[in-house]
């Protein structure tokens, strides 16, 4: 389709081809077409050139050639049927020399004369473009002729930008006191013409909200709709959606802007660079124009649809009258802006001190240090975090610039918690020089442990302690030695038996702090056996933690929710702090907890998406020690699959020596366990998991929701030599308190070492509690192992029908190994049984809850069966009823129901 440059004029087009016809019968008229910038007026004048009957005398003004004398009828008399008449004329005016007053009549005459002749012979008509711009001895000139033509064959057609001031008041009150003479003023399209014209460009497919986002970027000024759609559509050629300005938008605005003038370029130059804190007052005293000038500017920049209250249509509007400018004119704007600006945020101050090129000394210092925490405090931590860094740059204090080197980490990690960290070499030095408070030395020795550099960190550490001299740098030093003695357990040091945080030594720390003192409380109340109390004090945390900045705190709470066998909310969570932030910032900072939390699911294919969404972009090393938990989980889940070779790489990645004395790198030993026994070496191993123990219990952290390494240990000793020394480990494990998932896994091992006749008891009571457990690959294996059972003692129906279940759950789980195991070839998997779309939608989680519930339990019972909250249980069904789209549990489908239990 294409643009209707006239559409919604059809009547302005209706009087000026009725000026026209009255021309062409005797009756010459003198047309004034006026209107704000880029409305339609020489459009108007083209279609008004078009007609065949008549010769046309065409001119365009130039602001350029104001102030050269004649440039009009120059242009004028290039037309041969003028110039073959009066080859003088164009000879005297091509001099472009100012005449004396008698030449000057003789031009004027002859001029008038020649056209009425040329007149008599055919219809003329002289069309002249942005008469505004007209130089004085042109205008005389056409001013002596419009008073002779009424009785000619002539219409004169001048367009005129509407301006509160005329350009040339004596011109146009010559003409207004014409009774030949007619005007015709435009107004910008209203949104209803502005959308016929965009439609026209982008077809009837587009909405009505798209032509919402034309209209308001446009303002109805038929240039910018016109450049705007132009964007589109070639923006829509290529696959994209939605509206986005282009360069055809960009030069569309500029060349309206500089057909309003000079001035009104520099107002708008001076709305540009105070961006949204220009008012008609600013504009005035950046620009130094007076007022009447810069109201007359601003009325056709306003008019025009450039500019609403100072503010620009569309940002690449702005953008592009910045880019226009000079590095030089915009410096020199931004120095006047910080001299009227007053009362005004202090980001904004900030952004001018930097674009006037004041970027040195400690006042810039101070003012982009508060500006990045204004804006830290708004969210926008990329702006904050290119604010700290001016910071840093113009600051000449080596305490000041080891504190901004701090805050600058600092505001990386909020953005990515897993970046690789900047200036740890410098922040280590500063440290060490003392330049660090105690709670930018705690900070510190957080980062340098978990680049890998465990030992540096408590060596900042022993550091700060000789320099605290208040209870709250103590208070700081004894939270971060706390969180180190977690997280590093291995690291060398006499103090290694962390204890919680006294009331009064919470009491003087920030809120924030405080937050992270109590995750690492409810990770060390996980650790020593208390998963009540641990997954309560994580849930506190993780309902009052900031999602955008949570960090290690949600890290410290999300992990201790894991170690407490609290996997649901563990997920839970996670996904609703990672809905918080950015798509990369969430899968960076919570890829960890959201990898184990689904392995411990036997959601695989997930475990390892979230884990790549990582991994995949970064090389390992830099990203520290945090990274091996999904690294971990990845390799667990990989095997799990059949994704030998991916599991391969992953732990082919090389990591720093401190990872042995990590929390997380226990998961990596039983990650090298699981895949060594997947690979058909089980005392490598066993090795593996005999040394993943051996660290746990001298750590103090022996807990089944960190590890099973026995029950690991004993499950690789099956097909060895020392069972005896397996049924020992796995007996060990049965005396110890676990949840039902942990439960499940070691009655699963200790049947494998009894006859089959004896295996069925500990199956059954397995099979029982995977149900509560939630993880569909435990369960599958569960059953698996049951079916072989109950094939041993000659109970093939109970077999078969167990081997139905445990066929279709290790299909869900995508477990190729297992479905191999199980005598599914790896072609028939996409033909076992599945069920409905919407339920193959649910959550492992939501499926466990949603089957409970469809069987009549109430969410107290059912939280009680899955150790759950029930908050968390009404969370589950709002998201399953959302997904089923039925109304509440009555409605959910039969299908919920399940597999049947063996028996």
């Amino acid at each position: 389709m294409e643009f209707n440059d006239l559409v919604a004029r059809d009547d302005e087009l209706r009087r000026l081809d009725q000026a026209l016809g009255r021309a062409a019968g005797g009756r010459g008229v003198v047309v004034t077409v006026t209107g704000p910038v880029s409305c339609g007026k020489t459009e108007l004048l083209d279609a008004a050139a078009a007609k065949e009957y008549v010769i046309v005398l065409r001119a365009v003004c130039s602001a350029e050639e104001r102030t050269l004398p004649y440039a009009v009828i120059g242009q004028l008399l290039d037309h041969p049927a003028l110039s073959s008449r009066a080859p003088g004329l164009a000879c005297v005016t091509a001099a472009g020399r100012t005449l004396s007053a008698d030449a000057e009549n003789r031009l004027r005459g002859d001029l008038t004369r020649t056209l009425l002749a040329l007149a008599a012979e055919r219809p003329v008509l002289i069309c002249i473009d942005d008469v505004h711009q007209a130089d004085t001895a042109s205008l005389n000139c056409l001013l002596h002729l419009a008073r002779r033509v009424a009785s000619a064959r002539i219409a004169m057609i001048l367009t005129e930008l509407r301006r509160l001031t005329p350009a040339h008041p004596r011109f146009e009150a010559e003409l207004l006191s014409l009774r030949h003479h007619r005007e015709i003023a435009l107004r910008p399209l209203g949104p209803a013409d502005a959308a016929e014209l965009a439609r026209a460009g982008l077809g009837p497919g587009v909405t009505a909200g798209e032509l919402a986002e034309v209209y308001e970027a446009t303002s109805g000024n038929p240039n910018l709709v016109r450049g705007l759609v132009n964007d589109v559509r070639e923006a829509w050629a290529a696959g994209g959606t939605g509206i986005q300005a282009g360069r055809a938008y960009r030069l569309a605005y500029l060349s309206s802007l500089y057909r309003c003038g000079p001035v009104a370029l520099q107002i708008a130059q001076a709305a540009a660079v105070l961006g949204t804190s220009a008012t008609v007052t600013r504009a005035r005293r950046v620009s130094g124009l007076d007022a009447e000038t810069v109201d007359e500017a601003t009325e056709v920049l306003t008019e025009g649809g450039l500019l609403r209250d100072h503010r620009f249509p569309h940002p690449a509007a702005r953008s592009v009258v910045l880019d226009d400018m000079s590095a030089q004119e915009r410096r020199r704007l931004h120095r006047s802006a910080l001299d009227v600006l007053d009362g005004v945020p202090v980001d904004v101050l900030a952004h001018h001190q930097a674009g006037a090129g004041l970027v040195r000394g400690p006042k810039a210092a101070e003012i982009f240090a508060r500006a990045s925490q204004e804006l830290r405090v708004r969210g926008e931590v990329d702006a904050a975090t290119e604010y700290l860094q001016l910071a840093y740059r113009a600051s000449d204090d080596a305490g000041a610039r080891a504190a901004l080197q701090v805050e600058t980490v600092a505001s990386e990690r909020r953005r990515n918690p897993l970046a690789p960290s900047r200036h740890l070499d410098e922040l280590a030095a500063a440290a060490r020089a003392g330049l660090l408070s105690a709670e930018h030395g705690a900070l510190t020795a957080h980062w340098l442990a978990d680049a890998g550099r465990s030992g540096e960190a408590a060596e900042v550490l022993a550091l700060q302690r000789a320099l605290t001299v208040t209870d709250q740098d103590r208070a700081h030093l004894r939270a971060a030695e706390v969180s180190l003695a977690l997280f590093h357990p291995g690291v060398p040091d006499p103090d290694r038996n962390p204890h919680p945080l006294a009331p009064e030594e919470l009491a003087t720390l920030s809120r924030a702090a405080r937050h992270g003192v109590t995750a690492d409380n409810a990770l060390l109340a996980a650790l020593r056996g208390r998963p009540e109390s641990a997954a309560a004090e994580a849930e506190n945390v993780l309902r009052n933690a900031d999602a955008a900045a949570a960090g290690p705190t949600a890290l410290a709470a999300l992990t201790a929710l894991l170690y407490a066998e609290n996997t649901d909310a563990a997920q839970l969570w996670a996904d609703k702090l990672m809905a918080g932030t950015g798509a990369a910032e969430g899968e960076a900072g919570y890829a960890g907890p959201r990898t184990e939390a689904a392995l411990r699911r036997g959601d695989l294919a997930a475990a390892v998406q979230a884990a790549a969404a990582v991994l995949d972009r970064c090389p390992l090393p830099p990203l520290g020690i945090s990274a091996v938990l999904p690294l971990s989980s990845a390799v667990a889940a990989a095997v799990r699959l059949g994704e030998i070779e991916r599991a391969e790489k992953w732990l082919a990645e090389p990591l720093p020596d401190a990872v042995h004395d990590s929390l997380f790198g226990l998961h990596l030993l039983i990650a090298r366990g699981r895949y060594s026994l997947a690979v058909g070496r089980p005392e490598a191993a066993y090795t593996a998991f005999r040394d993943c123990g051996e660290r746990m219990r001298r750590w103090d952290v022996d807990v089944p929701g960190l590890a099973l390494w026995r029950v690991e240990a004993a499950e690789a000793l099956l097909s060895g030599r020392d069972r005896e020394e397996g049924r020992r480990l796995i007996d060990e494990q049965l005396t110890r308190a676990m949840g039902p998932r942990s439960r499940a896994m070691t009655l699963r091992v200790r049947a494998a070492y009894e006859p089959p006749a004896r295996r069925i008891d500990l199956l059954d009571e397995a099979a029982d509690l995977s149900l509560s457990g939630n993880d569909q690959y435990e369960r599958a294996r569960v059953l698996a192992d049951l079916s072989e059972a109950f094939s041993a003692l000659r109970q093939h129906g109970r077999a078969r029908g167990v081997l139905r279940q445990a066929r279709d759950l290790a299909a869900q789980c995508g477990a190729v190994p297992l479905l191999r195991r199980l005598g599914v070839k790896a072609g028939r998997r996409g033909r076992l049984g599945r069920p409905p779309r919407g339920i193959r939608s649910l959550t492992d989680a939501e499926r466990r809850v949603a089957t409970l519930a469809a069987a009549g339990q109430t969410n107290r019972e059912i939280a009680d069966q899955l150790f759950v909250t029930a908050s968390t249980v009404e969370q589950h069904l709002t998201n399953v009823f959302r997904k089923l789209g039925v109304r509440g549990r009555q409605q959910l489908p039969a299908e919920l129901a399940g597999p049947e239990r063996p028996g």
